[in-house]
């Protein structure tokens, strides 16, 4: 007969909706069980920005692996549970459907293994909104998840400022984390690694972290949120990010206007408060964010945060009092705080209490169509849409703009992402990825706004300040490429998970969604969900170890050793067959070390590799050109020559591309002219006398260079180089 504790534990027991739930598992051992899976959340969404924003696959496939883990482990819960391991929410389908969006290119992608890869990025980003919408079905849960995007930002700060006043050694890697770049130029990178993705990050956890000293009743926890909020505040100053700084009164007007009315009250006060202390500040911070300021750099902040705690504690005595004033003194004051707030700023300026280079920033943001940043944005802009009329359906996959803009730049620049997460969705996915996107985005903030127009109190306060945060990145990510840093987004979706969770209960206890409980149940989507992420586990660390090694065979074929080249770059196309890097760079130590042994059957084999480099990564003219190269030394000129045509027609505004092509024609025309076949010379000769006219056509046609970066010494412009030129020269004395 079973115990009573026992009969307890398979017994029906009411929920608060009038449910019931029925679980084979004892509650506590449920319990413990579900706490450990939220810890172990918890703790990768708050590290996730310290490993270089998990920008690069050595890190973001770590904690992809990590994830996937977490999500199986969760799905289990679910199945044990009362609520059954289910994917039933219009929100969750069309997250998958975006991931669909991103493998349907593969096959005709760009880059094969970057298609792949941007794949498990969103197969990442689902897992974690899942789990996090799935799993804060309480204030604890919910409080849980909020509180470690705060303190993550609260470390992302705290990082910018060590680094600043050199207690961070470069060299340093604690838990493996690089401390290269924290601190450059005199901004604030902190660990991902670039001023203005730092910037958006830290207004984002500005946000959350005034949310939650709004949402708290406790008054000495209110002002610890507060002291906090300017600890981060004063960080985002010294980003030094343009854009972060307009996104983020844009999102804290929306926050503004989404809290309940007493709490507009709140706000405006103690950001009023927080505000003053850190403009008050900023001009002591940034004189001790150097080497000498490790001490008084700290004393400054400390006592910054401690003025902020007082006055916000003291504050919250009188704050209630407020809340009674009518309509017309609210606004009145609303108005005075405001004007306050301008006229304050002003003095600041006045004072010079503000750095005068973040003065200059500021300054500039009055200006900033004549700006070479927002110049240069417009040109990426208008260079991507190039692209996408490529293939305006289904897009070029993940990739797309790194793989593709050196063929339809408007003049030569370096950069690797398009600077506009909308338009890089566009790229990867095409109309058909973008449309899913936005109806996602409809769908998300309909139903949050659904939510806050029921006035459920408390629960406002975490849709306004969720909403507003979200509001900030997504702003943000129209300016630069802070998604593309995976870390953000695994942030974003955190907070959106929760926002889901809090606006599908106030839509529940308003009658307007089902509450679905269904006891130990599962359909078919979430199982074949739960392999897949079994696989996602292998396929992350099978590319860590392929990036492991390709990065140390690369290193080996650099200095010439070819035997440690050739056995770690074959471990790398065997863990990671579709890196066109590793696979051309094992194709060069094949067949270098088959010409050292007269091995024909390694040369041939450098052959293959080659090839499939090139199916991998169409577009990419280094590759080509290394197949050039191979191809030329093995007698194959003419499928060498062709190959190094096709790499120019794939950088046509890189100078040195057309010195290569000088010097390779240049030495088959001396190859035949040293064999007496002076005609067949004067052929290859021919093309090298052509090459000045060649980039002059090339110039004309296609470098449309705007004023402001033609002004700039170091803007690079395309013309003929002093090698070409030489080159050329010395042909037309063989002729």
């Amino acid at each position: 007969m079973p115990k009573k504790s026992e009969k307890k534990s398979i017994s029906q027991r009411a929920n608060k909706f009038g449910e019931s739930e029925i679980s084979i598992f004892p509650g506590k051992t449920l319990a413990i069980y579900k706490a450990f899976v939220l810890f172990a959340f918890c703790v990768l969404v708050l590290m996730s920005p310290y490993y270089r924003g998990l920008y690069f696959d050595y890190e973001l496939s770590v904690f992809q692996a990590i994830m996937a883990g977490i999500f199986i482990l969760f799905a289990i819960y679910l199945y044990l549970s009362k609520e059954g391991f289910l994917v039933n929410s219009k929100l969750e389908l069309m997250l998958l459907l975006f991931m669909v969006a991103y493998i349907v290119p593969y096959f005709f992608a760009a880059n094969r293994r970057l298609a792949l890869g941007e794949f498990f990025k969103y197969a990442f980003y689902f897992a974690v909104f899942y789990v996090a919408s799935r799993i804060s079905k309480g204030k604890a849960e919910k409080l849980a998840i909020l509180n470690s995007l705060s303190l993550s930002t609260v470390g992302v700060a705290f990082f910018g400022y060590q680094a600043a006043v050199k207690l961070i050694p470069e060299t340093a890697r604690p838990l493996g984390m690089a401390m290269n770049g924290l601190w450059v130029g005199n901004m604030i990178n902190s660990t991902l690694q670039y001023h203005n993705t730092a910037g958006t990050v830290l207004a984002f956890g500005f946000i959350i972290s005034l949310m939650l000293a709004i949402y708290s009743e406790n008054k000495l926890l209110k002002s610890f949120y507060f002291a906090f909020s300017s600890f981060i505040f004063t960080a985002f100053f010294f980003t030094y990010s343009r854009g972060s700084y307009i996104t983020l009164l844009l999102a804290l007007l929306v926050f503004f206007l989404l809290l309940p009315r007493e709490k507009r009250i709140s706000l405006i006060f103690n950001i009023a408060i927080v505000g003053a202390f850190v403009i008050a500040f900023l001009n002591k911070v940034g004189a001790n964010l150097n080497e000498h300021g490790k001490v008084k750099l700290w004393l400054v902040l400390l006592f910054q945060m401690l003025l902020v705690f007082v006055l916000t504690y003291a504050f919250g005595f009188v704050e209630r009092r407020l809340y009674s004033l009518s309509n017309n003194i609210y606004i009145a004051g609303a108005i005075a705080v405001g004007i306050l707030a301008i006229i304050g700023f002003a003095v600041a300026l006045k004072m010079h209490l503000i750095p005068s280079d973040m003065v200059a920033k500021i300054k500039s943001i009055a200006m900033f169509w004549k700006e070479r940043n927002f110049v240069e944005r417009m040109v990426f802009y208008k260079d991507g849409l190039k692209i996408f009329l490529k293939s305006p359906v289904f897009g070029y996959g993940g990739g797309a703009w790194v793989s593709l803009y050196f063929m339809y730049q408007s003049y030569l620049y370096f950069t690797t992402q398009s600077h506009n997460y909308f338009l890089q969705v566009l790229l990867d996915t095409g109309l058909l990825g973008f449309s899913i996107l936005i109806v996602f985005l409809w769908l998300l903030f309909s139903s949050s706004l659904k939510a806050w127009f029921k006035k459920d109190g408390k629960n406002n306060i975490l849709i306004a300040g969720i909403v507003a945060a979200a509001v900030q990145l997504y702003l943000h990510s129209i300016l630069d490429f802070d998604f593309s840093l995976a870390s953000v987004q695994v942030l974003l979706f955190a907070a959106l998970g929760v926002l889901v969770s809090t606006s599908l209960q106030i839509l529940q206890k308003h009658k307007q969604e089902k509450v679905i409980y269904t006891s130990r149940k599962t359909n078919f989507v979430p199982a074949l969900l739960a392999i897949f992420y079994l696989f996602v586990i292998v396929i992350s660390l099978n590319f860590r170890l392929g990036n492991y090694y390709a990065n140390i065979g690369q290193q080996a074929l650099q200095t010439g050793n070819l035997s440690a080249a050739y056995s770690f770059l074959s471990k790398a196309v065997t863990y990671d067959p579709l890196s066109s890097n590793a696979l051309s760079d094992y194709a060069v130590a094949l067949y270098r070390i088959g010409d050292q042994n007269k091995d024909a059957n390694l040369i041939a084999k450098a052959d293959g590799y080659f090839k499939q480099a090139i199916v991998n990564d169409r577009f990419n003219a280094k590759i080509r050109f290394k197949y050039a190269i191979y191809l030329l030394a093995h007698g194959a000129v003419d499928s060498g020559l062709s190959q190094i045509e096709e790499g120019i027609k794939l950088q046509p505004l890189q100078p040195a591309n057309y010195e290569l092509k000088a010097d390779a024609y240049a030495k088959v025309g001396d190859y035949y002219l040293g064999k007496g076949d002076k005609e067949k010379a004067k052929k290859y000769y021919e093309v090298v006398l052509k090459i000045p006219e060649e980039i002059e056509r090339v110039k004309k046609e296609k470098e449309k260079m705007p004023e402001v970066v033609k002004q700039d010494p170091n803007s690079h412009k395309f013309g003929i180089t002093d090698r070409t030129l030489q080159i050329v020269n010395e042909v037309k004395k063989k002729i």
